[in-house]
């Protein structure tokens, strides 16, 4: 990892995920299933968001250099097992972040699916400028 900071929340969140995993959800049944789905959905993106900023920090300091590779897509494909497609994503989102500060909010704040940011990545590019 390119850092230790966060990992009290980082700690905390997988507590909460281990409680999440552990509820029975065969009680539950259409818009009770629905009521719980939204929200972790909303937190899926704001994962997503907390991902591809460190990842952009990651790329920003150097940090895949660390483990004697070269690019975060390439440490995303050998460290997180994620394919060439989807570490590509990811590394575009986090570059987006930096270029579009609104989508950036709207990412932190689960609004924005990483499929999205990284859209708007390409928008972003200095080619596409």
């Amino acid at each position: 990892m390119c850092s230790s900071g966060g990992a009290g929340a980082i700690e905390a969140l997988t507590s909460a995920l281990d409680t999440l995993a552990a509820e029975d959800l065969a009680p539950l049944f259409g818009p009770a299933l629905l009521e719980r789905l939204g929200p972790l959905l909303v937190a899926q993106n704001r994962i997503a968001a907390e991902v591809a900023r460190t990842v952009r920090e990651c790329e920003v300091s150097g940090a895949a250099e660390h483990d004697g590779l070269k690019t975060m897509g390439s440490w995303l494909r050998g460290h997180a097992h994620l394919s060439d497609a989807q570490a590509a994503r990811v590394v575009r989102a986090g570059r987006a972040l930096a270029h579009l500060p609104g989508m950036a909010a709207a990412f932190a704040a689960g609004a924005v699916t990483g499929e999205q940011a990284a859209v708007l990545g390409r928008v972003a590019e200095p080619a596409a400028l």
